[in-house]
């Protein structure tokens, strides 16, 4: 009986929905997502926290600096290098502008020696004449006409040398010179320069003695038988007029004297053509120039 009765309860106890139970574990499946996602999260916010550099807190080690030191500095390196070496096309063209201007110069100088050194050795012929006719001067007896034309001729036949020194200005003004890297060119230009200016020298003393020996002749001439802008043929009736003997002798001294130097001047002139010839062949040598 009792038996029967129990069976009653249990069957009297309300069943248990399906629903509810899908629920919980809907819900406890849930609960475990929500738990495994949070250490997921957790374990990869300390992943990222350990091995990204770009976070404010992390700290670089020496290697980070050195590359980045290393990287900087071949830059600036580089930089530096491609200005310096575009700098030196610039002035290795230059340099070989200031040698061909050099060698043009010098041939320049050439042609110009040859045309004052030959006019310079007939002058010498006159003087020569001039000096050795007042020396024997004789009164009645020396043909005066003569020694005025000798003297005419060295009024009219003035030729003075003027060296071409353009490139030698722009080497010495702008501080050009130092673009010559070769020296045995540098030592050529300067030896060159050196003596042109010696040359030079020689050429004021010859002018200056020529100056005071026409100073002289004004004692000694008399100006209107030399038809100055009219004619260069001396009148057939000219006179001197001083035909004091002593004073005849020291205008020849004068002459003799002019002479002199003048024919120093010449045969610098001469060496000068040999240097300036040097010049050239040792220009086209060093930068190996043909001849144009």
């Amino acid at each position: 009986m009792t038996d029967i009765i129990d069976e009653e309860h249990l069957d009297d106890k309300p069943p248990i929905s399906p629903s509810r139970n899908s629920s919980e574990e809907n819900i406890n499946h849930k609960d475990s997502e929500i738990a495994n996602l949070s250490k997921e999260e957790e374990n990869m916010e300390v992943h990222h926290h350990t091995h990204d550099p770009a976070l404010p807190h992390h700290k670089k080690n020496w290697k980070s600096y050195f590359w980045e030191f290393l990287m900087l500095f071949l830059a600036v390196f580089c930089g530096f290098m491609a200005e310096w070496r575009l700098e030196h096309i610039i002035e290795h063209g230059r340099e070989k502008e200031f040698i061909k201007s050099m060698i043009e110069d010098a041939r320049i100088d050439i042609s110009n020696i040859e045309s004052v050194s030959k006019n310079n050795e007939r002058n010498l012929l006159y003087i020569d004449s001039l000096a050795i006719a007042c020396y024997n001067y004789e009164l009645g007896k020396t043909n005066e006409y003569e020694i005025y034309r000798l003297y005419r001729f060295l009024l009219s036949s003035v030729e003075v040398l003027k060296p071409t020194e353009r490139t030698l200005m722009q080497l010495k003004n702008s501080g050009g010179m130092r673009l010559i890297r070769n020296k045995p060119s540098v030592d050529m230009i300067i030896f060159y320069d050196g003596f042109e200016n010696n040359v030079k020298g020689q050429q004021d003393v010859a002018f200056k003695l020529k100056y005071e020996f026409v100073n002289a002749s004004i004692e000694l001439f008399n100006f209107k038988y030399f038809n100055l802008g009219k004619s260069r043929d001396v009148s057939q009736n000219a006179k001197l007029l001083n035909q004091d003997k002593i004073e005849i002798t020291k205008f020849a001294n004068r002459i003799a004297i002019y002479g002199g130097v003048l024919n120093k001047y010449n045969l610098d002139l001469k060496e000068m053509n040999e240097n300036a010839v040097k010049l050239i062949n040792t220009l086209q040598e060093e930068y190996h120039l043909t001849e144009e």
